[in-house]
Formats: C-alpha cells, structure tokens, sequence
C-alpha cells in the first residue's frame, strides 16, 4: 500500500473518531497555544516562513509586554509543504496532541480544504488563512473559520476594474491558474467580475500549471495561440511558476500586462524577475490585502520595527505583515474573551468584533453572518530593482 493511501485512510479514521463525539484532552498548559500548518520546504516555502515569521513577531511582542491577561502565547508550527494530506495530518497532530486553542494563518487552498473540515468537527477555531478561496467565505459562514483577508474574488474584481478602466477589452483579458482548488477559485472571481461585461467561460484563455511545478509551457502555448493575443493576463499562482511565466511569455512577444493575486509572494516575485532582467518587471501588477510595507501607517511602523527587533536579520513583506495583523487582530479577540479563554468563547467573542483599526484607517469587523474582518485590497506595482511600489496608472499608455 502506497503512503499517500495510508495517509488517507489514517484521516479517514481519525475523523470518524472524531464524529463519535470522543473528546479532545483538555489543555493543561498555562500558555495558550496556537498551531500552524504551512509551507516551511518546497516552492511556496517564502510564503509559508514569512506568514510564520509576521505572526511570531506580534507574539513574541506581546509575550514581551506579560502576555495575554498574564499568560503567553506559545506557537507550534509544522511543515506540509504545501501538500494537503501533510497539512490534514499537522492538523490532527496540533488539536489532538498539542490541544491548540486554534491554528493561524495557515497556507493555501488546497491544505485549507481538509484543514476545515476538521476544525470543524474539533470545534477549533481556523484563523486567518494566508488564502482568498471563496471555500473558506460559505455564506452563513462555518462557526469556526474566520478570515482577515479581502478574497480572490475581491482581487480579481480589482484587477478586472483597474483594466477597463485602462481601455482593454473584457475578451482581451486571459488567465493564467494553477490547477487545483487555489487557481479556480481565483478564476472564477475573475469570471464573475467580467459577467456584468456580458463575457462567458468559453470566451476566456485559460492556461494552467501543476501544483508545486514549474511546468507553465503548456498553460502559455494555450494562451499565446488565442485567436487574438491577450492585452492582459491575470495569474492566480505562487511566485516560482508565474515568474517563468511572465520570462517566457515576454520572450515570446506577449505584449500584455501581468496582474497577479497576493498570493504570488510579490518579494520573490520582484526578486526573481529582477535577477534575470529588469525589463522582465515592467508591466506586472501585484494586488495585495495589507498596506505597502514601507508606508507610514501606524501598523505598518509597528511591524518594522517589531521585525527589526525580533528577527533581525528578515526583510519586511507583504506576507509577513499579514501575519503580524491577523496575530495583532488574533490578540485583540483573546484580550476582550477575558481571562476565561476558550474554542468556544474566542469565536463568540470574535462574532462581536466592531470598527476594530490595528492601525492602517480601517476598521476590522466579524458579525454571525461576517466572517472576513477586511475586504480592503491595494494595488502595487515594481519599480527597475524589484521592490514593490504603490499603483499609478499614468505608468501605463494604454
């Protein structure tokens, strides 16, 4: 029997375990743990250390400050390599064993899938997920996911926006996916924003990639052969195979603009087309759900300098801003569930959060019915050396 299946079946168990209603092991720590699953190896590893790095430096903040109503936040982070049987089992291993009050911005759609599943049979809350899929925003919301972030149907409805208003076409425009549960979700935000423009599935390019490959050659052959060229092409994909991407397609003569979710890693993004050739970063485009990390919002002051303390030697990043506000919101809740913490009182009270400003001039809200606290996206380009600048769209003679 291969290890894949014998994964799949120990899951299988466990989760029919769990729906008998045997009880997870109370927590006997005085600390409160936290859990993450995330990409710590692999392709997507920037991602997955720099949304651990974010969230460990405002814990680590607060520790400093005494804690939360006196106790520490202890955080346990595991590798699943952007594989969502690892993450399932990182899951199991963080609520049965190390008895987590809840896990925090775990990485990706596809490890997010079975991850839901199983907090919520446990009934433990999943906070903050570095992904925008529309599986984590059902509407009523499951009790115990909450999100920070804007979602991919929110980004790409930005990039659809920002591109008519620039003078493309609705059949001019293509996508480029990665093709699993993250790459689809991200294409039908995009779908649904080009409907009010009467555009239909079968007018749209798509080309896709493999997960955790670099195998883009035939997702482009699918886009530059398109009966007319597209003048733009949003990619919904992590920064190694979008970068090849956009090398290639230029290369190739495609003329178009790159616009890519937050997803992509823009850091490594900017920093692998700039190796290569500055010229490779014009005309790319990056939407994002936190501020620019070198602007002067209180926040966004906060992380650096918070950053600069505790990890040292890690440059500032989108990624790792999220994850120092999503553990800055993650706090707040804890703070106002009182000294009673528990899975049950964290989503209550999370349920109530109203016109909560971490500090960027805007405000955060839950509600029963609401469970993604900002729908806030900007839009950033790079300048000749990589580094993410704010949108101007003077830039563009279209």
């Amino acid at each position: 029997m291969s290890k894949f299946k014998i994964i799949i079946i120990y899951i299988l168990i466990m989760l029919f375990v769990a729906s008998l209603g045997i009880p997870v092991q109370a927590n006997k720590d005085d600390n409160i743990i936290v859990g993450m699953s995330t990409a710590l190896t692999g392709p997507s590893e920037f991602l997955g250390t720099n949304m651990l790095v974010g969230v460990d430096t405002y814990f680590k903040y607060i520790n400093a400050e005494g804690g939360v109503h006196g106790r520490k936040i202890k955080l346990i982070a595991y590798d699943d390599g952007y594989e969502p049987s690892k993450s399932a089992l990182n899951m199991l291993k963080l609520i049965k064993e190390d008895n987590v009050l809840a896990t925090i911005g775990n990485v990706g759609t596809p490890t997010a899938i079975p991850s839901i599943k199983i907090s919520n049979i446990y009934k433990t809350p999943f906070f903050a997920p570095f992904t925008g899929a529309d599986i984590l925003r059902k509407n009523p919301p499951d009790k115990w996911i909450f999100n920070y972030r804007a979602s991919y149907a929110e980004e790409t409805a930005e990039m659809v926006s920002l591109l008519i208003n620039l003078g493309i076409k609705p059949k001019e425009i293509a996508f480029f996916i990665q093709d699993d549960s993250f790459g689809v979700s991200g294409l039908k935000g995009g779908l649904y924003a080009l409907k009010k423009y009467g555009l239909r599935l079968k007018d749209i390019t798509i080309g896709r990639y493999k997960r955790n490959t670099m195998d883009i050659e035939a997702g482009l052959e699918n886009i530059l052969k398109a009966s007319s060229k597209p003048k733009a092409v949003i990619m919904v994909g992590t920064y190694d195979p979008c970068a090849k991407f956009i090398i290639q397609a230029k290369d190739r003569g495609l003329d178009a603009l790159f616009l890519n979710v937050s997803f992509v890693g823009s850091k490594k993004l900017g920093e692998k087309l700039a190796a290569k050739n500055p010229k490779y970063l014009e005309n790319v485009i990056v939407t994002q759900v936190v501020p620019p990390y070198n602007s002067k919002l209180p926040v966004v002051k906060e992380y650096r300098e918070h950053l600069k303390q505790y990890y040292p030697g890690v440059e500032p990043s989108f990624v790792s801003l999220e994850g120092y506000i999503a553990a800055k919101l993650f706090v707040h809740i804890c703070f106002n569930a009182g000294k009673n913490l528990s899975k049950e009182s964290f989503a209550y009270t999370a349920e109530k959060l109203k016109n909560y400003d971490p500090g960027f001039n805007y405000n955060l809200n839950f509600s029963k019915t609401n469970h993604q606290a900002s729908d806030k996206v900007w839009v950033t380009l790079f300048d000749s050396k990589g580094k993410e600048i704010s949108y101007d769209k003077e830039i563009f003679n279209k």
